[in-house]
């Protein structure tokens, strides 16, 4: 028994028991109606009762912060897919724009030469090992083209048909120094024909060759085709002269041409299939 007053057992129950009787004496002095037992448990688990008070809190609080980062989540992955629409949706506006302004073109070409037979295409692929930038088109021979067919934008020159398959068909453009073409110049009525060399291909320019050295051609003129040779119908645009130089092995100049169509970016153009031919005499008016 003397031990067991010794012991932490008996000291624990001893401070509980100073405690009750401490909050009775109290209670007899403050007449309060709380009943001592009440007033030192309640004392006892104030600070228990607080920290349970603030994790609840805090635990809202985050259970509020996920489901608000759920709702903004939810939110950017709906408006990432309206953007792509909205891409996708600005792409086909572009692309309708581009072939509605080629159609405009079409139509005025189409007034202007009843005779000719068309076939629209759009280009697939550019050939990126060719200096000389030469596409392929979405139309071949079940379309009607075959090889040298002319190939325009508007009333503009692009190139020429150089090889065929069933459903494609590639282009080589006036750029290519082995296309050339029977032109001239509108004002001065100059004859001469169109090509171009690896230097001026680079710059994206062709020329007039074949000028005579007293030569009436000048910067700012027209040139188009002649009709000669009846690949590709006369009065068709190549470009604008934009410098006038001299051959360097002989006496003839030459004419600098600015394409008057873009062939490195165009994207929706048309096939020329089949047109009347002109006489000689025409070609001469």
């Amino acid at each position: 028994m003397k031990n067991f007053f010794k012991s932490t057992k008996a000291k624990v129950i001893i401070c509980v028991l100073s405690a009750l009787l401490a909050g009775v004496l109290l209670a007899a002095v403050t007449e309060d109606a709380v009943s001592p037992f009440t007033g030192v448990a309640g004392a006892f688990y104030a600070p228990f009762q607080k920290v349970a008070t603030l994790i609840a809190e805090k635990t809202a609080d985050r259970k509020d912060s996920f489901a608000s980062a759920s709702s903004y989540k939810e939110r950017v992955e709906e408006l990432e897919s309206e953007a792509i629409d909205y891409r996708a949706q600005l792409v086909d506006y572009e692309r309708t724009k581009q072939k509605l302004a080629s159609y405009e073109e079409f139509l005025k070409v189409r007034e202007d030469n009843p005779d000719y037979q068309f076939c629209p295409a759009s280009v697939v692929t550019r050939n990126t090992a060719d200096v000389y930038d030469s596409f392929t088109l979405d139309k071949g021979s079940v379309h009607g083209i075959s090889v040298n067919d002319p190939v325009i934008y508007g009333n503009n020159i692009v190139g020429l048909v150089k090889e065929v398959g069933l459903t494609t068909c590639v282009v080589k453009t006036i750029l290519d120094p082995t296309l050339n073409i029977s032109v001239y110049e509108i004002k001065s009525r100059e004859n001469g024909y169109s090509n171009t060399t690896a230097a001026l291909s680079y710059e994206g320019q062709c020329r007039i060759s074949g000028l005579s050295k007293d030569t009436a051609v000048a910067p700012g003129g027209i040139v188009c085709t002649s009709g000669l040779g009846g690949i590709f119908p006369r009065d068709l645009t190549v470009g604008t002269v934009v410098s006038v130089k001299g051959e360097e092995i002989d006496v003839s100049v030459y004419g600098v041409i600015e394409p008057a169509v873009d062939v490195r970016t165009v994207n929706d153009v048309f096939v020329i299939t089949a047109f009347a031919q002109m006489t000689e005499e025409e070609m001469t008016q």
